[in-house]
């Protein structure tokens, strides 16, 4: 596409406003950027252009599109001038800066980096979609970079911003970056596992037709409406799948999924019955992530049943959810305009994920980046507990979690003003374990009550840092007085 093609795709749906704040960073960077050159060999602002196109593609927030366009506008010494020239707010300067900043990182390799990424993100949440665009811009055009730089971007991105686009269900971001970069790392294992799956495609399509008409005939007979759509199990995701769970790729049981979609969530709920009824549920495979969503913000039901009679011997995933889920399951946070803590709306309740205090929370936890990126692809361990404070926020926190680890976790500095602990209503104390679905509300006093002996409740090295760095504070400062 050419660049100069591209704005009237980059404002569509926009404002008035919004489109002439667009079209004033597009005009910027094409008058002072043009003739300046990447390593790839395109222009500084043909780049700009194709991370905002990428960004557009999944949020329609015009200050972040205007951002994608300007970030490298700071090349130049004037560059800030530049941007006050076209009525750029203090903030849209900042946020372009500070992603311009962070353009050149290896938060696979330096721990340094890691932590200036997770502290960026966690003073400004934009940026990690801003990032997100950028590196999905530069794993599309993997064929412009040299051979190193080729291999050092995909295993960059398949180690570290794969796993963060999981944890902010980013799903369709996540998928397409996968293939893409492992086809590049491992040439030869992707090119025979796609051999493998167009081999099975045709008898693939057979079992999820059959599938559909069967479903679709019994929802009509109990009046569900219904929508059905279907996946087969990505290249990256199909391959990880056997060499985790150490299975030939005949033994996967979720490599298809049929998608139900119906009005609500009674409905969900009534369709696994219906489900379950006229097909035969392969036990300890029921996963409800709408009664207990992930802190991703997925919701969905899923069921893996045997196979239909005569079809495939091949097992097929059910996944029930409604028209709302469906939508947020592909871009996740990018679907809410509060980045922060984004929301998932359940019929009874409203919960909000604490994500970016539990991303600095799992850093903690971690010596290395190897060490994060271990983390992160094991964040939804049944290990993992699923947590509430008093406001219904939402954290994730591994066993074992006692009172006063969670509220290290979720309150930070303020704990050392602690009093007390309520543990689904009931004081308890404070090195009580806590259990998966337990609400725990702290109550706070006016004075640094923390002592140094609390240390001997904690279980997590993020509470206990914390809570040594409080008291050293505190003895500082009493001795200073």
């Amino acid at each position: 596409m050419s660049v100069r093609s591209c704005p009237s795709f980059l404002t569509h749906g926009l404002s008035r406003n919004e489109r002439q704040k667009v079209r004033g960073a597009f005009r910027l960077v094409q008058k002072h950027l043009s003739n300046i050159q990447r390593r790839t060999g395109i222009s500084y602002a043909e780049h700009g252009t194709r991370v905002a196109l990428a960004l557009r593609e999944i949020s329609n927030d015009a200050t972040l599109t205007a951002v994608a366009l300007i970030h490298d506008i700071f090349l130049l010494p004037n560059g800030n001038e530049l941007l006050k020239k076209i009525h750029c707010t203090k903030e849209e300067r900042h946020l372009a800066r500070s992603m311009h900043e962070l353009r050149r990182l290896h938060i696979d390799a330096n721990t340094h980096d890691l932590d200036r990424v997770i502290a960026a993100f966690s003073s400004d949440e934009r940026l990690l979609l801003l990032r997100m665009a950028h590196r999905l811009n530069d794993v599309r055009h993997l064929n412009l970079f040299i051979p190193a730089l080729q291999k050092a971007i995909a295993r960059e991105t398949l180690h570290m911003y794969t796993s963060i686009a999981g944890r902010l269900g980013m799903h369709a971001l996540r998928y397409e970056m996968e293939d893409i970069c492992f086809r590049f790392l491992q040439p030869r294992i992707a090119k025979n596992l796609e051999q493998r799956m167009r081999e099975c495609h045709p008898l693939d399509m057979v079992c999820i037709r059959h599938a559909e008409r069967f479903l679709k005939l019994k929802m009509r007979t109990h009046c569900i409406p219904c929508r059905m759509t279907y996946r087969i199990k990505g290249l990256y995701s199909t391959y990880r799948k056997m060499a985790l769970k150490e299975r030939r790729f005949e033994e996967l049981t979720d490599r298809l999924a049929l998608r139900l979609i119906v009005p609500s969530v009674e409905d969900c709920y009534r369709t696994l019955g219906i489900v379950h009824n006229v097909m035969h549920p392969i036990p300890g495979k029921l996963k409800d992530y709408i009664g207990a969503p992930k802190e991703n913000g997925y919701r969905s039901i899923h069921s893996v049943t045997f196979p239909l009679p005569g079809v495939t011997e091949q097992p097929i995933e059910i996944q029930i959810r409604t028209e709302e889920m469906d939508k947020e399951c592909e871009y996740g946070v990018l679907n809410h305009t509060d980045y922060k803590h984004f929301l998932y709306t359940l019929r009874t309740q409203q919960t909000r994920v604490q994500l970016f205090r539990n991303l600095e929370s799992l850093r903690h936890e971690a010596r290395s980046p190897k060490q994060f990126e271990t983390a992160l692809r094991t964040y939804f361990d049944d290990n993992h507990l699923a947590l509430f404070d008093a406001k219904n926020n939402l954290y994730h926190l591994k066993e074992p979690v006692t009172a006063l680890d969670f509220v290290c976790h979720a309150f930070g500095k303020r704990s050392a003003f602690l009093r007390s602990v309520r543990i689904n209503g009931r004081e308890q104390p404070m090195d009580s374990l806590l259990h998966d679905g337990d609400t725990v509300e702290p109550r706070f006093g006016r004075k640094h009550i923390m002592k140094i002996y609390w240390t001997a409740f904690c279980r997590s090295s993020f509470a206990l840092n914390l809570l040594k760095e409080l008291c050293e504070r505190r003895s500082s400062s009493q001795l200073a007085k």
